[in-house]
């Protein structure tokens, strides 16, 4: 979902009122199965099995750090997490059913560390959040939402395919996220000509050869961002914008490209990327998310304004 660097620290990068609403007492539907009551893990290098709620803490609190928060709104921030971690759990149990377990507990699946659950002092508030949602997940036409997330959608989310390619995804289209309490984060990167050549060499998708004469964008999706790029060298290379984003980032680290909501300038020996957001912008926006927890948006309300047309649904 996201990388550790990416996890979100809300208190740094958000600022506003706590809300203080009373939230509507909520009764979701019965899911058509049944939810796991245990996952098999793979937690460095060897296989556990975890009951699934003890999953989800682990996971929220490996993917949010609300410091800075009024304590109802880092209630209401871990409650979103947690429908939002066990729904991914759930959709994609037996991921890795051929290595002997269901999920990882890298990035490749969904960052899971309970070590935290005895560290964090969000562990009492993040575990009374994971038991209000018990068994309850993100459910599209009867079945468990693709449920994507990322830190900051730097003012609007994308759809899935404009990403990665593929199919439309129903829930997962662009939609603004501007919201008078809240400042999407702004980053900016320079990186010489001949660090970024090397750089881009180093995968076969974009190898210019010995130049890199400039970086061209052909085309932005809906929400602004970066879909393709054109490389110049001696060789010209077409690729999407988060394929560019992830090559930079394996040589120069997570905060150097964080987002492809961006500008790409050429000074006399650099390259310079500028941007906003914090991430891949498909699905649930953390720092929006925490925004409309602390004026006092429910559960529903906050997932339902990122993942169009589904709905928090209560398993057996």
């Amino acid at each position: 979902m996201k990388t550790k660097s990416q996890r979100l620290v809300l208190g740094a990068l958000l600022t506003g009122l706590a809300a203080c609403t009373v939230p509507v007492p909520r009764t979701p539907s019965a899911l058509p199965f049944e939810i796991p009551d245990r996952l098999r893990v793979r937690l460095d290098g060897r296989v556990v099995t975890v009951p699934l709620e003890e999953y989800v803490l682990g996971s929220v609190l490996a993917e949010v750090s609300p410091v800075d928060e009024s304590p109802r709104t880092v209630e209401r921030i871990f409650e979103v997490q947690a429908v939002i971690a066990r729904t991914y759990a759930v959709a994609h149990r037996g991921r890795h059913r051929q290595q002997g377990f269901d999920l990882c507990d890298s990035t490749h699946c969904q960052l899971y560390d309970p070590a935290r659950i005895k560290t964090s002092r969000f562990t009492p508030v993040a575990r009374e959040a994971v038991r209000e949602t018990a068994n309850e997940v993100l459910m599209y036409r009867s079945r468990p939402a693709e449920a994507l997330f990322h830190a900051d959608c730097g003012g609007s989310t994308t759809s899935a395919d404009a990403v990665w390619g593929g199919p439309a995804v129903p829930y997962l289209k662009v939609a603004s996220d501007s919201q008078p309490s809240l400042s999407h984060r702004t980053w900016r990167f320079a990186v010489p000509f001949a660090k970024l050549r090397d750089a881009l060499n180093r995968d076969r998708r974009s190898r210019v050869g010995k130049r890199l004469d400039g970086i061209d964008v052909v085309k932005r999706d809906a929400s602004g961002r970066v879909a393709t790029v054109a490389l110049r060298g001696d060789q010209r290379v077409v690729l999407r914008g988060d394929d560019l984003r992830a090559i930079m980032n394996n040589t120069f680290g997570d905060h150097a490209v964080q987002s492809t909501k961006l500008t790409i300038a050429r000074t006399r020996d650099s390259f310079v990327f500028s941007g906003s957001g914090f991430g891949h912008g498909v699905g649930l926006c953390q720092i929006g998310a925490a925004a409309r927890a602390r004026r006092g948006e429910s559960v529903d309300d906050i997932v339902s304004a990122y993942f169009d047309g589904a709905s928090v649904v209560r398993g057996r």
